[in-house]
């Protein structure tokens, strides 16, 4: 009963907040403010897949390179095939799942900092190769001209790709679409597995799980959903380059993984709107950013191990102690004497 009410809880906070970003638009008239949060949308995709890899136990530095493989893979379809965006990005992200296939089985056998250095190198070698395949990935320029989504001419709908509201609307559908799949996931008995597997590996093993195969699996899932932040992220910027997939992004969507908590889908978009929404606040001490931003990862290890969500618990064990329950009873049971 009482996992039913958090439960019901949940949903209702998670409608509420469905709602205030979906209504966001009629109160935001900034451009800039609208551009923050549909980059925001985009990083929460991409950082809800690096939870997922992280829940078999690897912490994944190829995220970006998988990213700018997405990308790639939409600007080229769409310029090249002429394909429309609404086709380009579902096969950009199926291209970026089959593409960890080969990638996943030989690098997930080995574990810890060598599957960091493993994937840290991925990615370089995706930078090397977009940067010295001039004639087809535009070199150290990229790729510039990437078409705008098509317009949407349904019944009375007639929406057109031009401004930031249609994207913002875009991003924000593709992002909540994320969520609720890696939510599913979750409560699967694929996502218990996940949870099983970094705690007795060997045991999971033991009893028939086929550890390889579900580490796989679960980077092949979070590949597709960052091919799919790959491509929108191409239609929208309209220009992409190997400068905008380097390693540091990977850092980056790990660390707004491990800031927000990992323990809940919540938790890598949580930490994507904290992080991003405080380098933007700072942005007039931009040398100091990183300085701001190791200093709350370092304060997070060490007092919220669980991230962001973990606030909660945390007040309320505070509550449970000596000064905070216990004193007020007594003090009530003195005055009823």
């Amino acid at each position: 009963m009482a996992v039913n009410k958090l439960n019901n809880k949940g949903f209702v906070l998670f409608l509420f907040l469905v709602v205030i970003a979906f209504l966001a638009p009629l109160v935001i008239t900034n451009s800039y403010t609208l551009h923050i949060l549909i980059t925001i949308f985009i990083w929460s995709m991409l950082t809800l897949g690096i939870r997922l890899i992280m829940l078999v136990g690897h912490l994944n530095a190829a995220q970006a390179g998988i990213f700018g493989m997405g990308a790639y893979a939409s600007a080229l379809l769409a310029i090249r095939l002429d394909l429309s965006f609404w086709l380009a990005l579902p096969l950009a992200g199926i291209f970026c799942a089959l593409l960890a296939i080969p990638i996943g089985y030989p690098t997930l056998r080995i574990k810890g900092t060598y599957f960091v250095m493993a994937t840290f190198a991925l990615t370089e070698v995706f930078r090397m190769i977009w940067m010295r395949w001039s004639g087809l990935f535009g070199g150290p320029r990229g790729i510039s001209g990437i078409p705008r989504p098509d317009a949407i001419n349904f019944l009375w709908l007639n929406i057109r790709f031009v401004g930031k509201v249609p994207f913002y609307y875009l991003g924000l559908i593709l992002m909540l679409i994320t969520i609720i799949f890696m939510y599913r996931i979750d409560n699967s008995r694929i996502g218990k597995t996940f949870r099983c597997i970094p705690q007795a590996e060997l045991l999971a093993e033991c009893i028939g799980i086929n550890i390889l195969k579900h580490k796989v699996i679960a980077l092949v899932i979070g590949s597709f959903f960052a091919g799919m932040a790959g491509s929108f992220y191409a239609h929208y910027s309209t220009y992409i380059s190997p400068w905008d997939y380097t390693w540091m992004k990977s850092t980056q969507m790990l660390m707004y993984a491990v800031v927000g908590g990992t323990s809940a889908v919540a938790g890598p978009v949580l930490g994507s709107f904290v992080l991003i929404g405080l380098e933007e606040w700072l942005r007039p001490l931009q040398e100091y950013v990183p300085i701001f931003t190791g200093v709350i990862l370092i304060l997070v290890l060490r007092f919220l191990p669980g991230g962001l969500l973990s606030i909660p618990e945390k007040v309320s064990g505070l509550t449970k102690k000596e000064g905070f329950i216990t004193i007020p009873k007594r003090i009530r049971a003195f005055t009823k004497r």
